[in-house]
């Protein structure tokens, strides 16, 4: 399915759980929100922002959105009881001055992290747009944020680092010398996944080991995202392609997703059935995930 309706760039997508809805964020300025039953925009685009938008975060409760700006704006809206629309909520996140490129809601949905391109990543009270931790200087463009599925890790990627502290404390935990444009935990909180230019390194999420690594794309990667079932990676590039990698072999899983100009947004539903895509060309893609090898062979 093609959603249409963004007049620029699309940098990130989320999928609002327990819905049939996606938001996406775009160098128009705007967020969007679609119906994917219908493939239609529901309701008007979301303002706010006076530039890109940059990242856009759900909340694990499926109540709330947080979205980024290239100027440090940080705006958060409310998804209706309706489940129809959003609301921007008028609370003021001050704090950031540079691009936020990576945002994570707590598993909580009380709090959020943000990492910026100012070198530092915060974290938020998402009810009061209050600071409860940070500014945590990482000392070179913070470039993406997760939270451990138990909350008690916060890890960041940066251009020299990846990063791990306690997010109640603010303890460093763990320092990897790696850059990261993007980072994720699995589901089970094991393994840190990365992803660094062309390749992918999957890293114990305690000592730091490297469990794998290996070249995706031809070009650098822009996103990648964890299937919520814990199967499945998906990651996207400027080689134009959104390629699947299965978690338990690390082999590809499929062809990979051609698109006529770079992948920069990514995201599973929540089921673990579909991907969303936003790519250079103004578009967002919604794909059926492939099947694995031992997924094919268990329905035979």
């Amino acid at each position: 399915m093609t959603l249409r309706g963004h007049k620029n760039t699309l940098y990130d997508v989320a999928f609002i759980r327990g819905t049939r809805l996606l938001v996406t964020g775009s160098r128009d300025k705007s967020l969007r929100v679609w119906d994917l039953d219908t493939g239609k925009q529901v309701g008007k685009r979301l303002l706010g922002h006076d530039g890109p938008v940059l990242t856009v975060a759900a909340s694990p409760d499926g109540r709330w959105i947080m979205s980024g700006g290239d100027n440090g704006s940080i705006l958060v809206w409310e998804v209706a009881t309706d489940k129809t629309e959003l609301k921007r909520v008028p609370v003021s996140f001050k704090g950031h001055t540079r691009d936020i490129f990576g945002a994570v809601f707590a598993p909580d949905s009380e709090t959020f992290a943000s990492a910026s391109r100012g070198k530092s990543v915060r974290v938020w009270n998402r009810e009061t747009g209050k600071i409860v931790l940070g500014p945590l200087k990482v000392g070179s463009t913070a470039n993406s944020v997760s939270y451990s599925p138990d909350g008690k890790k916060l890890a960041a990627g940066t251009d020299e680092y990846i990063i791990f502290w306690n997010p109640k404390t603010g303890k460093e935990l763990l320092k990897i010398k790696e850059r990261a444009v993007i980072v994720a935990f699995t589901p089970d909180g094991l393994r840190l996944v990365s992803g660094n230019w062309k390749d992918v390194r999957i890293s114990d999420a305690t000592t730091g080991d490297i469990i794998k690594r290996f070249v995706a794309h031809t070009k650098s990667i822009q996103s990648l995202s964890i299937s919520p079932n814990g199967t499945k990676l998906a990651t996207a590039s400027y080689d134009n392609t959104t390629r699947f990698f299965d978690l338990t072999t690390f082999k590809p899983i499929g062809e990979p997703l051609e698109h006529p100009r770079a992948v920069f947004g990514l995201a599973f539903s929540e089921d673990s059935q579909l991907i969303a895509t936003g790519c250079d060309d103004n578009l967002v893609r919604t794909w059926t995930v492939p099947l694995s090898e031992s997924e094919k062979g268990s329905q035979q």
